[in-house]
Parts: C-alpha cells; sequence; structure tokens
C-alpha cells in the first residue's frame, strides 16, 4: 500500500480555482478547520462548495472572497444563530446559494455513487425548495405517482477531519459522522485531516472501527486539534467563547480583521493554535 501522507500546504495545492469541495462534519462539529484555513491562506477563488450543515467554515470561505457557489441544507452556529457572512451574501446576491434538504444532498450523493442519473422520490413535492432547484418531475412508470427526480451529485473533493488514520488512509471517525462516508465515497479525490496518525497494527484488533477505509481516501495530512474551533469528540468539545467572539466580530463587520489576525497573519494553522493555546486548553476533554 501507498503512504499518503503529506503536508497540509501541498494537500491544499491539489485543489483548483473553480473545484465542487465538499466539507465534511455538521454544523459546529468535527470541520477540517485547518484546511480551511490553508484554502483561505493560499487564496483559492470562486470555489463550488457542498456542505449538509456548515457553520464558521462556510462563513470564514465566503469572508475571505473564496467562494462564488454553494449548495447546503444549513449554514450557522447552531445556539448561536445563523452564519452572519453567509447570510449577508446570500442576501446581497454576492454568492449562487442552491438551498436543499439533507435529503436532496444525500439522494444527489448516492445517486453518484452507484452511477445513476438520478434518484426517484416523492418528497419536495409542493414545496418551494423544488421550485428554487428547479428539479424535474416525472410520473411513475410503475403506479403512475408524481415523483421527483434528485440528478447526481459529483464533487471534485471532499476535505473530512478525522480522529484517527494510518499512513494508507484507514480512518476511524468516532460519533457523529454525518454524511462524511458518503461524501468518501462519490467525491473524485478524498483529502483527511486527521488528530493522529497511528500505526496500522492498532487499527487491526477491532477492524470494524475502522468506518473510512483507505480505498477511498487519497491524501492523509496529520492535524492535531483541526477541527478548532468546532468539536471533535472526545478529544474536545466546540469552543462556546471563542465562537461567540467571531460571531461578534462579524456582527460588527469586523471580519476581515479576525481573518487577519488568526489566518492570513500567520505561517500555519500551528501558529493560530498558539495564538488561542488558552482557548484549546479550556474545551480538551483529554490528551489527544
Amino acid at each position: 500500500m501507498q503512504n499518503k501522507v503529506v503536508k497540509i500546504n501541498e494537500a491544499c495545492q491539489t485543489i483548483q480555482n473553480g473545484e465542487t469541495v465538499a466539507i465534511g462534519g455538521l454544523t459546529i462539529h468535527r470541520k477540517p478547520m485547518s484546511f480551511i484555513h490553508e484554502l483561505i491562506r493560499s487564496g483559492k477563488k470562486e470555489l463550488h462548495l457542498l456542505t449538509l450543515g456548515g457553520s464558521i467554515d462556510v462563513d470564514l470561505l465566503i469572508a475571505a472572497g473564496s467562494i462564488d457557489r454553494i449548495d447546503a441544507a444549513y449554514v450557522g452556529l447552531e445556539i448561536l444563530g445563523f452564519a452572519p457572512n453567509f447570510r449577508k451574501a446570500v442576501e446581497g446576491r454576492v454568492i449562487e446559494f442552491n438551498e436543499h434538504t439533507e435529503y436532496s444532498i444525500m439522494a444527489g450523493l448516492e445517486a453518484n455513487l452507484i452511477e445513476a442519473e438520478f434518484i426517484p422520490s416523492k418528497l419536495l413535492i409542493g414545496t418551494d425548495i423544488l421550485k428554487s432547484l428547479n428539479y424535474k418531475t416525472f410520473r411513475s412508470p410503475i403506479t403512475d405517482d408524481l415523483l421527483v427526480a434528485y440528478p447526481r451529485i459529483c464533487p471534485d473533493v471532499a476535505i473530512i477531519h478525522v480522529q484517527r488514520c494510518d499512513e494508507y488512509g484507514n480512518c476511524q471517525i468516532n460519533g457523529i459522522n454525518a454524511i462524511d462516508l458518503l461524501l468518501a465515497k462519490s467525491s473524485r479525490r478524498v483529502i483527511v485531516t486527521t488528530e493522529k496518525i497511528l500505526p496500522t497494527e492498532d487499527f487491526m484488533s477491532v477492524p470494524s472501527s475502522t468506518n473510512l477505509p483507505s480505498t477511498f481516501v487519497d491524501t492523509v495530512v496529520e492535524s492535531p486539534f483541526g477541527a478548532h474551533p468546532t468539536s471533535c469528540f472526545p478529544h474536545y468539545t466546540y469552543d462556546l467563547w471563542h465562537l461567540l467572539h467571531y460571531m461578534e466580530s462579524s456582527k460588527k463587520g469586523k471580519t476581515e480583521n479576525y481573518i487577519k489576525q488568526h489566518i492570513t497573519d500567520l505561517d500555519s494553522f500551528e501558529g493560530y493554535l498558539n495564538l488561542v493555546k488558552d482557548d484549546v486548553k479550556r474545551v480538551t476533554v483529554r490528551e489527544s
């Protein structure tokens, strides 16, 4: 098997402007934040973003001018409200936003996975979301019921943060895995950032724990605390105070200052972690 471990800047260089990038995790849980920082630092533009539930990851990319289209079911910081830069950009028509349900995203990915043109379903009939997505309807050849054709969704690359991985790309995702396994299996390329790279032998005692095998992973990046300020169970919880600081800054129109201080003025995500080391200590559940 091939060693797939690279530095984060090398992994980022494989992403081209204009590609469709799928972001794993769910809202403020297990987002690949170290890679989001690197995308912004590297100046990527015109990305088409796909996410089931986005939060600060999407909001930062919008504020940095990295995105021109987003497909999502939700973008917000849960109890803290909607993502402010996302809301402003959509209301101002600065970016194209395609509002999905969770199922419409999953169905599109599933269609791509099984190499089908579409997945049929009765869901969305009579809704405004169906109108805005402009999905086609048709009559079932079996029952004559009206059905929606959910077209295939094929991301160019998926970015997923995991708790453990070996050098070949065998991954173990704990807790909420959202649709990350489906994203990995239906995307053309998969980049994994991981809290730890462990020897393959450590995965052999309980093989079933490896829920994302190396078959679906192209690139591995070791990135401890790489989901901060979102959570990564069981190592650390989400950093509520840091997220509050971000929301307050954004609502005051100071997101650019936040990006400068926390991302673009720094050489790496390690620099960011050093900058917020007291925050990281506060949310750490146990040594990771």
